[in-house]
């Protein structure tokens, strides 16, 4: 009886190992990067001031195109600014750190981000702009 119990304890560890070494892979599931803008960029539907932000893929086991991005405070805080959809992209080649691809605008507008890309992958997210 007593090796029993140290099997059921011995399984019960394992179990639980394996459930508190899920959320270090958080990062490679939402694909959360942070990013901070000396300059004012443009996202669809809003202009981002210089500082810091956080971009990540919505959870969804359905839909990897929903991008949401928060503003990082000075105390560290983060605040949702934006939910936004986005289309599958392919860089040319695979980045070894995250990189966002931006667009021409006319002079005096900020720059646009078009896409962004996740270190490592070769398939990132390209922004949907409203067509103007």
């Amino acid at each position: 009886m007593n090796s029993s119990l140290k099997i059921l304890c011995a399984g019960g560890l394992l179990a639980m190992t394996s459930l508190i070494t899920k959320p270090a892979m958080a990062d490679e599931w939402n694909k959360r990067t942070e990013f901070t803008f000396n300059e004012s960029v443009e996202i669809p539907g809003s202009v981002l001031t210089p500082g810091k932000y956080v971009f990540e893929i919505a959870t969804s086991d359905s839909n990897r195109n929903v991008v949401l991005v928060y503003s990082e405070g000075s105390k560290g805080k983060e605040s949702l600014i934006a939910t936004l959809m986005a289309i599958p992209a392919q860089a040319s080649e695979i980045p070894d750190r995250a990189i966002v691809q931006f667009e021409e605008r006319p002079a005096g507008s900020p720059e646009a981000i078009h896409s962004w890309f996740y270190p490592g992958e070769k398939t990132g997210w390209e922004f949907v702009y409203p067509n103007s």
